[in-house]
């Protein structure tokens, strides 16, 4: 079931790929999470070694993605 999990409830694994929501941005998109919640952290577009933060861009909350696809044998 998809679910979206507000960064103030818990943040994902560390560099686990999720669908990330943005407060002031439309679009979502496929992120990471580096970090920890007693030191804090930072999410990542994709692959990109720059925060999301750099740019202005706010994370309010986030979801697992589903499995790829496989072809059933």
């Amino acid at each position: 079931m998809f679910e979206w999990i507000p960064v103030g409830e818990r943040v994902p694994d560390n560099d686990r790929y999720v669908l990330l929501s943005f407060e002031n941005f439309s679009m979502p998109s496929v992120g990471r999470y580096v970090g920890n919640e007693e030191e804090g952290g930072n999410f990542y577009n994709g692959d990109n070694e720059t925060p999301l933060a750099k740019y202005g861009v706010i994370v309010n909350a986030w979801a697992e993605l589903p499995e790829p696809y496989r072809e059933v044998e």
